[in-house]
């Protein structure tokens, strides 16, 4: 089952997305509050899919997905933004991530991407909703 490590300053944000990958049967290992406290966490998590805010105080998310790639160039990761065509998305397509998703988060087209990057999540663990 893909394994998710949630990075993003907003509390809120790290609330909603871990409910909705939860729901959909994902596996979130880890949630950070930081640029930091995320690169530390996937050293010792190791998730398939690291989703990353873009906008985080202190390091940014390109900073992050910078420092995850030359750990680890075969990293599986999604940036989180509000901007639909904003240049550091194209920047961190470039850069290795492997997709965006749009904030507010709409759970059926989050879902979609994550599933493009890392495969169907576990059907026995589905929560109660359908998406």
């Amino acid at each position: 089952m893909p394994t998710v490590l949630i990075v993003d300053d907003e509390e809120l944000d790290r609330k909603v997305l871990h409910s909705i990958l939860l729901s959909a049967g994902y596996e979130v290992v880890g949630t950070a509050r930081s640029g930091e406290e995320g690169i530390m966490l996937f050293q010792t998590l190791h998730p398939d899919l690291v989703t990353i805010d873009l906008m985080m105080p202190e390091m940014n998310g390109m900073d992050v997905l910078n420092r995850l790639m030359k750990e680890d160039n075969k990293v599986k990761a999604l940036i989180c933004t509000a901007a639909h065509s904003d240049p550091v998305v194209d920047l961190a397509m470039r850069s290795g991530a492997k997709g965006y998703i749009i904030k507010p988060f709409q759970a059926r087209s989050l879902l979609q991407t994550i599933k493009g990057v890392v495969g169907e999540p576990d059907p026995t663990r589905m929560n109660v909703w359908n998406f």
